[in-house]
């Protein structure tokens, strides 16, 4: 089969329906669909037990964490491409089958990144965060700038770090050895790291929109909370950026700082809404973290991609946590 779609749930209760929904109701039917029941109560059960689809497998386990989860389906995957969509979000009904004419098309590319939809929490549906980013990789795009692998491989590795925007290649998951980070949250930021490094060829798809991302009301999300769990990002970006430092795609400086750039952005957010109480500890570990990275990463060149432009405010952030 061409696809495995991986989903996780714990406890999303009745916008699971939707979820599951927009995975067995795409237009391409030739799919495994593997969800990880990570803990859930017996509300989230009787929902699973509403499906009756050869396609969709139920793998249980005791609450365990959304990396744990994810990777415990990628244990299970036999899918050609693989990709992921949380439990209390959506995937467009045409994505699989987009994906599939690229897949053909292309010539089994190891990479397909795409765009999304974000719904915040009135509902208004807007662009994903990678919108600006797809209109400057269009222009780039245009005026020939994307016939190189290294070039890709920069604006790739700029995109929002989020496991739903990504349809991978079976084998270089394989073959890369690529897992989420268990016990960790911010998961998302080493797994799109080196999955864009170890990749050989890439397709960026950015007109059309694959998945809606949901901001949840009264829910439990890490986008959320401002306690201690924002700890975990500087033990995943330390991770991430010395992985990325023993792979070959060091050397390229504008995906490097595409990189640094993507973790930037995620400490500075932490930074700036984690409790008062926490943040002086917050702080002194940041600068404990920063202190231990290769200074080559705070040279950012300048054709790095910066849509939003905030690459000049972000290493000024890092200079002072410095200081």
């Amino acid at each position: 089969m061409l696809f495995t779609c991986i989903m996780t749930t714990f406890n999303d209760g009745d916008i699971l329906r939707q979820s599951v929904l927009s995975i067995l109701n795409q237009t391409w039917s030739d799919l495994e669909f593997l969800l990880v029941d990570d803990g859930s109560g017996p509300e989230t059960k009787d929902i699973l037990n509403e499906f009756d689809d050869p396609r969709l497998t139920v793998l249980p386990q005791t609450n365990d964490g959304l990396s744990s989860a994810r990777n415990r389906a990628l244990h299970h995957a036999k899918g050609d491409y693989v990709c992921f969509l949380d439990g209390d979000d959506v995937r467009a009904p045409w994505a699989l089958s987009e994906a599939a004419n690229v897949i053909r098309s292309k010539g089994h590319p190891d990479l397909i990144c795409t765009m999304g939809v974000f719904s915040g929490e009135r509902s208004q549906l807007s662009p994903f965060f990678d919108d600006q980013l797809a209109d400057a990789y269009i222009k780039s795009l245009n005026a020939g700038g994307m016939n190189d692998l290294r070039a890709r491989k920069t604006w790739a590795t700029a995109m929002e770090p989020q496991s739903a925007n990504k349809y991978i290649s079976r084998k270089l998951i394989d073959a890369a050895s690529l897992r989420f980070p268990n016990d960790h949250f911010f998961e998302d930021i080493l797994f799109h790291g080196l999955v864009v490094a170890h990749a050989q060829s890439i397709e960026i798809l950015p007109k059309t929109r694959h998945f809606t991302y949901f901001q949840r009301a009264l829910r439990h999300q890490i986008t959320s909370v401002s306690n201690e769990k924002r700890f975990d990002i500087l033990g995943v970006s330390r991770v991430t950026l010395q992985l990325f430092q023993m792979h070959a795609d060091f050397a390229n400086e504008s995906q490097r700082g595409a990189l640094f750039v993507g973790v930037l952005r995620l400490l500075e957010w932490c930074d700036a809404s984690i409790s008062h109480y926490h943040r002086h500890a917050f702080r002194l570990a940041l600068r404990e973290t920063f202190r231990a990275l290769d200074p080559v990463y705070f040279v950012i060149p300048d054709d790095t991609p910066d849509p939003r432009g905030d690459k000049g405010r972000l290493v000024e952030f890092a200079k002072s946590v410095l200081d």
